[in-house]
């Protein structure tokens, strides 16, 4: 392959350099090289430049200059994707307070490659001019500026990025440098991206060696954590407890100090067998999961109806601050001018949810996308996600996105397998009906997906019916999603299901990919014609790993295996250990793993299992302080 960068000397003695995507004077990215949008130079365009990413160039000088001028070659085909790139030359970013603009530029039809459309599309920012660089070979770094508003390079109207755009770039074709005595540097140092915090601010703090975002690789740094009164220190995200604690940063990092508060009690149900939730890592260093504990009285709030939930209390609910928020009514979008238009909300970092066994969230989804959060003895479903009129506003009951550290105890997840609408009437009429075959099965979408580098989650003593497809961990067989801010795949994945109740489930129960997970004491039935005898359970994929142990199988065509996907190759693996199979047609021996949890667990023999879950699995829990 030809080298795609390219070197012109100017009139004025200064020479430019356009540094290409694997071309010379490039090093590495943490993004992919892209085609999609024509009228790029070279061999396409990086794209996938999340939170923490980066680009690394290298240019050398013959001298010292100080006159040297930066400049991008960028795309930005959506107009609400407003980012901004910072410049760190040699270890110093440059434009902190003025990052590049990368503002909307022109989309048009992705392969039109006419001059004149490549114009609009692909474009140059304006130079950060003044530039120093060593005699000698420099390395060049460009990465994503923070959410804020800012003055850009040039000057020019103010950005504004927001909190989904922060620390990503737009499409980069190549950086333009221009400099007397310039040419391809020969560092090629790789460099990769660190990020460090505290979970919660509100407890403690955290202070490294370095400030850098982008550190070159095999770099030891130091990480101190200070606890504010009431709280102290316990672990690292990776497990350790040391503090002050140094580690090398072989790879793309984001470590997070976790605190508690002092003399905190463990909830007696998750103590020392409730499995991922309690721990931080594959040797089972463990991690005490508290939620909202310590909360000011200002954020120990009750939630009665739809308008607290959606706006006096949305801002609180998405926050990292600590809070305890109490459920105690059945709250639905039946008070909007259109019902069946699902809801979408987040929920940040440090919560407890609860529910008192009669709240409610119907039509409501909770995307769960921090750290360290509980949800108790709480009843969500009926979310409408159906796209055939495009009118779905939310997609399940509950979504783990990225989120780290959740416990889901006592909550109960249901939907109809025959659609209707909030009043309980079969939906035979309207937008919302459709003839389609599909319509019934994606009416309601999933009622748990955890996903894109979700991990150490524990789903305890949770009552899964009706509903078609209802549990998706990971949500492709192509590609282990990414987690943006901790760096985390889907092949990170680590979740326990235990004490869970799965009744007239058709499938999905849950569908695994990519990750490890813990499956027991749990009992799955199918009671009704619709489904009984063809339903499917636990089906493992993607290289999955899955340890399935003491649980009880009733009426599912396939209880565990590798199903639905035509890549024989793409398979999982399970371990099937002491489970109890009734009217099941297909096989489910245990498949080529040794995996097996790393925390220690005490199983009731499936049959006693069974019985348990019956009785109390779901919202049944009937007192709860908080």
């Amino acid at each position: 392959m030809t080298d795609s960068s390219s070197k012109n000397v100017n009139e004025d003695g200064t020479t430019t350099l356009k540094i290409e995507e694997n071309g010379s004077g490039f090093v590495s990215s943490t993004g992919n090289v892209a085609t999609t949008f024509v009228g790029y130079t070279g061999n396409g365009y990086l794209d996938g430049i999340t939170d923490g990413g980066n680009i690394v160039y290298t240019v050398s000088a013959t001298e010292a200059i100080t006159d040297a001028k930066i400049a991008i070659h960028y795309c930005n085909t959506e107009a609400s994707r407003i980012r901004g790139a910072l410049v760190s030359v040699n270890g110093t970013v440059l434009n902190e307070d003025s990052p590049f603009a990368m503002t909307y530029t022109f989309k048009g039809n992705k392969t039109d490659s006419s001059d004149e459309t490549v114009a609009k599309r692909w474009v140059d920012t304006a130079y950060l001019e003044n530039v120093s660089l060593n005699a000698g070979s420099n390395s060049i770094i460009v990465s994503g500026a923070p959410a804020g508003t800012y003055t850009p390079v040039g000057g020019g109207e103010t950005i504004t990025i927001s909190d989904g755009n922060s620390g990503c770039l737009n499409y980069v074709d190549y950086l333009i440098v221009s400099g007397k005595g310039i040419d391809y540097g020969t560092d090629t140092t790789k460099y990769v991206s660190l990020s460090y915090a505290s979970e919660n601010t509100t407890a403690g703090s955290v202070e490294s060696s370095v400030t850098a975002s982008a550190i070159a690789e095999n770099s030891d740094v130091t990480f101190t954590a200070t606890a504010n009164s009431g709280w102290k220190f316990e672990c690292w995200s990776d497990g350790s407890t040391s503090n002050p604690y140094t580690k090398t940063i072989s790879e793309s990092s984001y470590i997070f100090a976790h605190f508690i508060p002092e003399n905190y009690t463990v909830p007696t149900e998750i103590d020392g067998y409730m499995g991922y939730a309690t721990v931080t890592n594959d040797s089972a260093a463990g991690y005490t999961i508290t939620g909202g504990a310590g909360a000011i009285s200002d954020n120990r709030v009750t939630i009665s109806d739809y308008t607290a939930l959606t706006s006096t209390y949305k801002d609180l609910l998405a926050s990292d601050v600590p809070a305890i928020i109490f459920i105690d009514s059945v709250i639905s979008t039946a008070s909007q001018s259109n019902p069946l238009l699902s809801v979408k909300l987040n929920v940040g970092s440090n919560k407890t949810i609860y529910g008192n066994g009669t709240g409610q969230l119907r039509n409501i989804e909770f995307v769960v996308e921090g750290e360290n959060v509980i949800i108790r003895n709480l009843k969500l479903g009926e979310v409408v996600s159906w796209d055939g009129y495009t009118k779905s506003g939310a997609d399940d009951a509950l979504s783990l996105n990225g989120a780290t550290h959740v416990w889901v105890d006592h909550c109960e997840f249901q939907s109809h397998l025959t659609p209707q609408d909030l009043d309980g009437n079969e939906i035979t009429s309207g937008d919302y009906y459709s003839t389609d075959e599909k319509w019934k099965k994606d009416f309601y979408d999933g009622l748990l997906d955890i996903k894109n580098g979700s991990t150490w989650i524990t789903i305890s003593n949770c009552y899964f019916h009706d509903h078609w497809k209802a549990c998706l961990c990971a949500s492709g067989d192509a590609t282990a999603n990414t987690n943006t801010t901790t760096g985390a795949t889907d092949k990170d994945m680590r979740i326990t299901f235990v004490n869970n109740y799965w009744k007239d489930i058709n499938a999905r129960q849950p569908l695994f990919r990519w990750g490890k997970a813990h499956i027991f004491n749990s009992y799955f039935v199918s009671s009704v014609s619709e489904i009984s005898g063809q339903s499917t359970g636990i089906n493992c994929r993607a290289g999955s790993e899955l340890y399935i142990d003491n649980n009880t199988f009733e009426n599912i065509k396939t209880p565990i295996g590798y199903y639905n996907d035509e890549s024989a190759s793409n398979t999982g693996y399970w371990v099937n250990e002491d489970n109890t199979f009734t009217n099941c047609t297909n096989s489910v021996a245990s498949s080529s793993t040794s995996y097996k949890p790393p925390y220690i667990w005490t199983p009731k023999p499936a049959s006693e299992a069974k019985t348990y879950v019956q009785s109390n699995a779901g919202a049944t829990l009937t007192s709860l302080s908080y």
